[in-house]
């Protein structure tokens, strides 16, 4: 059973042994000795050469064209501030004036080519044999980098708030839709879509703005391939009236769920049941500080294979991107981390 055949099968159920997925990034182009910004984010054969030397290094068990959030947003006019450590925005799109821009043409842009590029590449190179996964936004995640997460909370201000923000994701759902569409004919096995920040606006207005339109476009696109649906934070959230932020995210049907940290495994799988595949979620903080010793990194490990292995419908995995910096740390760890789920993996 090759890599892609492996990934596959822990979607469906029981697979042989527990996928090896951790979320790379930054630690592909530093093993290649590349400028993350201006050589791995904008040349796809180097982050695809990158990418690829990652995986086989580490027998990493799929390879992904994810580098930053904002290439649909730079389609939409976003400027790209490329002097930090990661592309961030530069500017943000305004709210107000959104209705008059004028929708755009995705395969113009440089950044949505390069994407579609090494998706191509990978299907190229390793197509078949490992798991080739493409990246779009989620429909928040979007209209944050386009407009920027401070600006869209403010519209929560207004009596209308819900009307507001579903008009914005009503706009560009047909973007992502056909940005996803792009990578899927380019050869993508799966589909990632990032949603950095619904932990910041809380189960209600999860449900009441974002949850119809993300189930919408996790349908169009599961028509082709599955979903793997990446919430950063603590999406665990009960409210008063006891919506559950898990249950919600786990109504959007994502084939699988990239679970953070904060997030108690255990209980996840209880809650979710066989709705979603799991993919998580190794506390990255311990990961990436040299204040915690090996044996704190084995038992993190460890404990987290234990809550996620039961009944299969796991991938192991950190529960963000696997900490890069220092690198050398990022390679121990990671070594650590394949070691365990290679002999506490087998079903």
């Amino acid at each position: 059973m090759n890599s892609l055949e492996l990934t596959l099968s822990a979607i469906k159920g029981i697979p042989e042994k527990i996928p090896f997925n951790p979320f790379i990034m930054h630690l592909a182009a530093f093993l290649s000795n590349v400028d993350y910004n201006h050589e791995y984010c904008q040349n796809p054969e180097i982050l695809v050469n990158s990418m690829i030397r990652c995986s086989e290094f580490f027998g990493i068990d799929h390879v992904n064209v994810s580098t930053d959030a904002y290439r649909e947003a730079n389609a939409w006019g976003v400027e790209i501030d490329w002097k930090s450590h990661t592309p961030v925005a530069k500017t943000h799109l305004k709210i107000e004036e959104f209705e008059s821009i004028e929708t755009p043409e995705l395969l113009v842009n440089i950044r949505i080519q390069n994407r579609v590029e090494a998706v191509k590449l990978l299907s190229a190179k390793v197509g078949g044999k490992q798991c080739i996964v493409g990246w779009i936004e989620a429909p928040f995640a979007e209209i944050c980098c386009l407009f920027g997460l401070v600006n869209v909370l403010k519209l929560c201000k207004h009596s209308d708030w819900e009307k507001r923000i579903k008009a914005l994701i009503e706009r560009i759902l047909p973007i992502q839709k056909e940005f996803a569409k792009l990578q899927i004919e380019a050869g993508a096995n799966i589909i990632g879509a990032g949603d950095s920040a619904i932990s910041q606006i809380g189960p209600m207005r999860y449900e009441k703005c974002c949850l119809e339109a993300t189930k919408e476009l996790f349908n169009y696109i599961q028509k082709d391939v599955p979903v793997l649906y990446h919430i950063c934070g603590d999406n665990s959230v009960i409210d008063k009236e006891g919506r559950d932020m898990l249950k919600l995210v786990s109504k959007t049907k994502a084939t699988i769920l990239d679970l953070d940290y904060q997030i108690d495994l255990k209980i996840a799988k209880e809650k979710i049941g066989k709705n979603n595949c799991i993919r998580g979620n190794t506390n990255t903080q311990i990961l990436g500080s040299e204040i915690y010793s090996i044996l704190s990194v084995y038992n993190e490990i460890t404990n987290t294979i234990e809550a996620g292995k039961p009944g299969g419908m796991y991938m192991y995995a950190a529960g963000c991107e696997w900490p890069f910096y220092p690198k050398d740390l990022a390679i121990r760890n990671l070594s650590i981390a394949k070691a365990l789920t290679e002999s506490m993996g087998i079903y």
